[in-house]
């Protein structure tokens, strides 16, 4: 799971997401192409542990694992040099979110992206089969769950001002 050249569909806390690692360029760009994003929307990323966002972001006093754990949480990030830079997260601040799905979790080796399954503008996905019907061969699909349960969206905080923002 999450090798070079594959785009995995995988379930997150809030809906399926699409994954790709992080330093697979080429990866990006045919998933950019999929969900059809716009021009300058950036891509936030998940890693398996705490312990691994350590090593590829700089951690702000006050962010530890329970602020991840307590509810769905997307945290921007200066992002270390050990991450690549890409034009799909902005050069000095990347969104990172830590996998709450054991199995998935253990499948994440680098920082891989978490943007939602569905495309752009469309509701999130939470079944197998509409993810099959939308999206089809062009991805590899985590199916040992085949439905989520509705959720909202994760929330989303600014940590790379003084002062810490949230924005969603």
């Amino acid at each position: 799971m999450f090798d070079f050249g594959e785009i995995w569909a995988f379930p997150t806390d809030t809906s399926f997401g699409l994954g790709v690692r992080a330093d697979d360029e080429a990866g990006l760009e045919r998933l950019y192409a999929l969900k059809k994003r716009p021009a300058g929307k950036f891509f936030s990323l998940v890693v398996r542990d705490f312990e691994m966002l350590e090593r590829f972001a700089e951690i702000p006093e006050g962010v530890d694992t329970f602020f991840f754990m307590e509810r769905p949480r997307t945290a921007i990030l200066k992002p270390k040099k050990l991450l690549p830079q890409s034009k799909f997260w902005p050069r000095g601040q990347v969104a990172f979110r830590i996998s709450t799905i054991g199995e998935i979790a253990r499948n994440i080796n680098f920082p891989v992206t978490a943007t939602s399954a569905n495309f752009s503008s469309e509701d999130p996905i939470f079944e197998v089969e509409e993810l099959q019907r939308k999206l089809g061969d062009q991805i590899k699909i985590y199916d040992k769950i085949k439905k989520l349960h509705f959720s909202d969206p994760s929330e989303i905080w600014d940590f790379t001002q003084k002062i810490p923002k949230q924005i969603r």
